[in-house]
């Protein structure tokens, strides 16, 4: 049982290393992950669908398009950092493993244990937006989405570590792993509607968006409540039993990338944004206002459920047969299962944005100066990696001129609880580069930070 547990937590930690949470656009993420009113275009994607149609003052164009040039990486921890890993499982000088010291052995119990550690990983393949003067926008976008939450019990880890101990219990039943991979087609249409003599609003946008899901790969920890107990009599007894429900595009439980899916289902966006009217001459304040990831997946191929049993008893260790027979037992009985249902990580997001706008007396002479926004997201479930933990940020974007952007933002409650994020766009004609991070930690302490995040977007516009 000690190589089982010594198996999972290598798995543990080659995984979690890399990846985490949500991350669906650059410039939101690096603006305290606001974009419910201040969104543009591509941008605009999973957060408002009205605001694919939203365009930066005075630099309107009717295609703007991005291929293979949009990803990101968000990871969440409370103690996984590339320095962690390379301190007590890299290598050292001669290449060989390290070794690990009693002390060593004791702060990874003190620092890993119970901690759930987050992956979410996005990667756009295409996105497209055609905007026409009469009929309003039209979008596409195809995405990739990985999550991963990974969480190790103390027990668990104890027994990795430090291997059975005599009149020890030891309760394995907090160690999850949860993991998902879905494909997404998003078609999504915006309009706007222009109020004459309406005394609040000024202009109305609003967007609906239907998407298409393709499910790659499901991995969820249906239960566990595994105990192990021994004595000083060279006894070991288990009790429990852990369970995985899985669908794949493999029979074997592992990752293949294919055009082909083992899931299907849909999910609908919807959302709103208004212009308030006589706010400032010099300036537009906008409402918006979005619900997104309505829908399912319905999982049909290889869908089985793993369960480990952990009933057993060992009446003296010493005994080859005994031992032999355990390994037979805490290897997994795999039964194949009926199709499945999972939600969608649906969430809501209400924001406002304040556009401060140079002098000139007509609107068409002028030019954004900066951008103010604020939002609040609340998640409804934590399926697909979703969290139902509301969270908020505010953020500011500065024209240092018209081709260089600055942005910075701070970001608050979800799975971060706190975050400082920094980005640059950069408006190159008819190329627009965007990079940024929600975590200023990932600039300056790569290496050091338990909550790594980095995207990258480069998308192209034809006028």
């Amino acid at each position: 049982m000690k190589g089982f547990f010594i198996l999972f937590m290598c798995s543990v930690f080659v995984s979690s290393e890399i990846y985490s949470q949500n991350i669906l656009n650059v410039r939101s993420l690096s603006m305290g992950n606001t974009s419910a009113s201040s969104s543009y275009e591509l941008d605009a994607f999973n957060q408002n669908p009205a605001n694919i149609l939203n365009q930066r003052l005075n630099k309107k164009s009717a295609v703007y398009f991005n291929i293979l040039t949009n990803a990101g990486v968000l990871t969440s921890s409370n103690f996984l950092s590339l320095n962690f890993y390379n301190n007590y499982f890299g290598e050292v000088n001669n290449g060989q493993g390290r070794a690990l010291t009693e002390d060593d052995k004791q702060t990874i119990l003190r620092d890993a244990s119970d901690q759930p550690s987050r992956i979410f990983v996005s990667a756009r393949l295409l996105s497209f937006v055609l905007n026409t003067k009469k009929s309003g926008s039209y979008g596409i976008s195809i995405d990739e989405r990985f999550s991963e939450k990974i969480k190790v019990s103390r027990d668990f880890l104890n027994v990795g570590l430090f291997g059975n101990l005599i009149n020890s219990t030891y309760n394995l039943s907090g160690s999850e792993n949860n993991t998902y991979w879905v494909r997404q087609i998003n078609l999504t249409y915006a309009n706007s509607l222009s109020f004459k003599n309406n005394k609040t609003f000024d202009e109305l946008a609003f967007g609906v968006s239907v998407k298409p899901q393709l499910g790659l790969y499901y991995l969820n920890t249906r239960s566990n409540d595994l105990m192990v107990t021994t004595n000083n009599f060279n006894q070991i007894q288990g009790s429990g039993s852990a369970e995985f429900l899985y669908s794949g595009l493999t029979n074997d439980n592992n990752f293949k990338y294919s055009l082909d899916n083992a899931g299907f289902g849909v999910g609908f966006d919807a959302g709103i944004n208004a212009r308030i009217k006589n706010v400032s001459r010099n300036g537009y304040l906008n409402l918006g206002l979005s619900i997104t990831d309505i829908g399912f997946i319905k999982w049909d191929k290889n869908t089985a459920n793993y369960f480990y049993d952990g009933n057993f008893l060992i009446t003296d260790i010493t005994n080859r047969a005994q031992l032999d027979s355990l390994k037979d037992k805490i290897k997994a009985t795999k039964t194949s299962v009926t199709s499945f249902t999972t939600t969608l990580p649906t969430t809501v997001r209400f924001g406002a944005s304040y556009k401060f706008t140079s002098s000139a007396s007509k609107s068409s002479l002028k030019k954004e100066i900066a951008t103010i926004a604020v939002d609040y997201v609340q998640g409804f479930n934590e399926d697909l990696g979703g969290s139902k933990k509301p969270s908020g940020g505010i953020g500011g974007e500065y024209n240092i001129t018209d081709v260089i952007l600055s942005r910075i933002g701070f970001g608050f409650g979800g799975l971060q609880d706190f975050a400082v994020s920094l980005g640059l766009g950069i408006n190159a004609g008819p190329v627009i580069f965007d990079i940024g991070t929600y975590n200023v930690e990932s600039i300056f302490k790569p290496k050091g930070t338990t909550k790594f995040s980095a995207g990258l977007n480069i998308k192209f516009k034809i006028n």
